[in-house]
């Protein structure tokens, strides 16, 4: 196709459903045929997709899901869990990260995989985010001063908003909680989305005192770049290589967290290595000089 002097090569990705007797309007076929069409896109698009039982189910779950999500945020069923960040050289506890769950009512407590793809596709991540911020730093003002501190993860869609380190310091100030116990753990998705905007925000929290942790460093772009140009105040070891040592596979696990471990003493940043669960591990990182 040419198009004002610009030759474009248009796809298309298709939507299709059947009608049957249980179709009461066109508006009906439409809602199916776009369910289908959405599948098709998410496949990598250039194709299409047929609207079936499975599917329904899927459309049928997901509507349910997002009711319920819904009333969960009414009735304030979200609560964190603290998972202790713990020094391996002597076992002390030096913080906590606040991870997100769900009381269903029915289903019992639900880790965010259950859950958060409706919850951000039906526009509630933000609000689940903010409630759990809120009961971090409720459960944070009720712990004595100078003790641990709490991480909360936020993610990248609270950084399009250039108002984030306001709020954020405004919701600390508000539970009366020192800002150097708070901390910010953030993705590498969320820097390179808009880096500007994220290095004002890092900036403004850290001048209040809020410290900034990079999670799961290595399963992205790992971009050396941003590391000295934000101020990052911590990186976090991604599970799979932690993971890798407990099982004895041969490969480049160790080498890799040998190689995080010299950058970040070189730039004057801690390490968390994260996923530990045997003595094995503990002592192979500890060996690898990983605090």
């Amino acid at each position: 196709m040419l198009l004002a002097d610009r030759q474009l090569f248009p796809s298309v990705s298709v939507g299709i459903t059947l009608n049957h007797d249980t179709h009461e309007s066109a508006e009906d076929l439409l809602r199916e045929a776009h369910v289908a069409v959405h599948r098709a896109k998410q496949g990598g698009r250039h194709r299409f997709e047929i609207f079936d039982a499975a599917l329904h189910q899927q459309v049928v779950h997901q509507l349910d899901l997002e009711g319920e999500l819904r009333n969960a945020l009414q009735n304030g069923e979200f609560e964190p869990y603290f998972q202790p960040i713990v020094r391996l050289e002597d076992g002390a506890i030096v913080g906590h990260e606040s991870l997100l769950r769900w009381h269903h009512p029915r289903r019992g407590l639900l880790a965010p995989g259950a859950f958060l793809a409706v919850a951000e596709e039906s526009g509630c991540i933000a609000q689940i985010d903010w409630q759990i911020f809120e009961r971090t730093c409720a459960m944070l003002a009720c712990q004595p001063q100078g003790g641990a501190y709490y991480t909360i993860n936020v993610s990248p869609q609270h950084f399009r908003s250039p108002k984030l380190a306001r709020r954020l310091l405004e919701m600390i100030a508000r539970h009366g909680v020192a800002p150097q116990r708070l901390r910010v753990e953030i993705t590498e998705s969320a820097v390179l989305e808009d880096p500007d905007l994220v290095l004002r925000t890092l900036n403004d929290l850290r001048e209040a005192g809020v410290l900034a942790v990079l999670d799961d460093f290595g399963t992205g772009y790992s971009s050396l770049s941003y590391l000295h140009r934000f101020p990052l105040r911590c990186i976090k070891i991604d599970r799979s290589f932690v993971e890798a040592m407990r099982s004895g596979q041969e490969g480049g696990s160790e080498a890799v967290i040998r190689a995080v471990l010299a950058m970040s003493s070189a730039l004057d940043m801690d390490v968390i290595a994260e996923g530990i669960e045997t003595r094995q591990q503990q002592d192979a990182l500890l060996a690898l000089g990983c605090p």
